[in-house]
């Protein structure tokens, strides 16, 4: 037969097994024998086998064969790895690009993102070569809301036509237009829907609609990560603007304090001046904790090779506290960080180490070795370690067993994070922490 000619089986038992089989043989559909229990003679163009086998002789009906699909399947797999290294500014671009590569390989007509705003499902992103523009849809108007509220994907006009195991639709036969509508799920919620559009007669296979749902979880992801990034940066914006205020409307009374305090040293007794001189300390110190906290840690400059003992002795530098002694035991090697930021990190563990281990205390900076290599390193002191209350907790703001503002090892978790690291705290003969470094900071770490 001409290559154009479709072929429509005659089947007797029209079971799912059977119809499936057929079209994987090439068949390009298959009607049900107890549709022709019609007198011949009875049968005309208006009769609805009539119509119904008119529509699926049209040679412009289209479905992807197998190497369709597995081109799809690639696209999509590309399409995965761009979505998940997107930026905040190219969410859009990327998504609508996406869609678009998807459509021109799948023979799509449009395919459009819509997200729910206020009951309405509002067009978000779109690929609409025909230069339509989708409106805004409530709900009930999409093809079985029933369906695709309990996360199901929504075949239009489809009819089951086979699946081998007999469970779901393997082939749907959809009328023109057709269309593929599936879920945005996010935290178990619907947050949107994509739809899929096709002009033609199309049928719809379920591989092919696997395909759909993939790209659908996909934008998801990418749309869910990136209002979650908006949502923090307004929340460091917000609390970088509070922190700037307050620690502005305390620095000018505090210099005021300080220096009239200088001025009176040789008036006070000494018990007096350093008991006044120590609370202007710590005010200083809770103003600079507020500040960097307001960094969040999360944000870090350029990094580059960093010699972890030559940090670790200026983060000591910086630190008050002339009866502990720092000891760098063996070769620490680099770490590609941000010099600053890992200065940061070490003088709030040293500084963490003084207040609840005392003036006194001894706190050694070693390597944790990994595969013959440098992994990470850790910050240890003789110190009475940490209770056992706090272990779970340790990390959080606000959490402390000394007279401390508790926001000391909080900035520490927020600048290894920033970096990819891990951090852990444990007990040994006093207080353990340890930074693993990653895969890529771990071959610059050995000497």
């Amino acid at each position: 037969l001409p290559s154009n000619v479709p072929v429509i089986a005659l089947v007797e038992d029209a079971t799912t097994a059977t119809v499936r089989s057929l079209l994987a043989a090439g068949v390009d559909d298959a009607v049900d024998a107890d549709d022709w229990e019609s007198d011949p003679d009875e049968i005309d163009a208006s009769h609805p086998l009539a119509e119904r086998l008119a529509s699926r002789l049209d040679p412009d009906r289209v479905r992807l064969g197998n190497d369709d699909v597995a081109r799809l399947s690639e696209v999509l797999l590309d399409a995965g790895t761009t979505l998940m290294s997107t930026r905040t500014d190219e969410v859009g671009t990327k998504i609508e690009w996406t869609m678009e590569n998807v459509g021109e390989h799948a023979e799509l007509d449009r395919i459009v993102c819509y997200r729910e705003e206020d009951g309405q499902f509002v067009p978000a992103y779109g690929w609409c070569p025909d230069g339509s523009e989708p409106k805004p849809r409530p709900f009930e108007a999409f093809p079985d809301p029933e369906k695709l509220s309990t996360f199901g994907n929504v075949a239009r006009g489809s009819v089951p036509a086979g699946n081998s195991d007999g469970e779901g639709d393997a082939v749907r036969v959809a009328e023109s237009p057709a269309t593929v509508h599936v879920p945005l799920v996010v935290d178990w919620e619907l947050s949107g829907i994509v739809a899929f559009e096709s002009t033609d007669p199309r049928a719809w296979t379920d591989d092919e609609v696997d395909l759909y749902r993939t790209l659908g979880d996909l934008i998801a992801h990418t749309i869910a990560r990136n209002d979650r990034r908006k949502a923090l940066r307004r929340q460091a914006e917000q609390l970088e603007q509070f922190s700037a205020v307050v620690s502005h409307d305390l620095r000018n009374p505090l210099n005021v304090i300080s220096g009239y305090l200088s001025l009176s040293e040789d008036e006070l007794a000494p018990s007096r001046y350093d008991a006044m001189s120590g609370a202007v300390d710590r005010m200083e110190t809770l103003i600079d904790d507020l500040l960097m906290l307001a960094r969040r840690g999360e944000t870090i400059g350029e990094t580059e090779p960093v010699p972890i003992a030559a940090v670790a002795e200026e983060a000591w530098g910086s630190v008050r506290a002339p009866d502990a002694t720092l000891t760098i035991a063996g070769e620490v090697g680099r770490v590609e960080a941000d010099p600053g930021r890992l200065r940061q990190a070490l003088e709030n563990l040293f500084r963490n180490a003084i207040d609840h281990g005392g003036p006194e205390v001894s706190i050694e900076v070693g390597p944790i070795t990994a595969d013959g290599g440098v992994g990470g390193m850790y910050v240890a002191d003789d110190g009475p370690g940490i209770p056992v209350e706090l272990a779970d907790t340790v990390f959080e703001s606000g959490v402390s067993s000394a007279d401390s503002s508790g926001i000391g090892l909080a900035i520490v978790d927020r600048i290894v994070d920033a970096h990819e690291w891990d951090i852990k705290a444990r007990n040994d003969d006093g207080a353990v922490f340890e930074l693993t470094f990653g895969a890529d900071a771990t071959r610059l770490a050995s000497p």
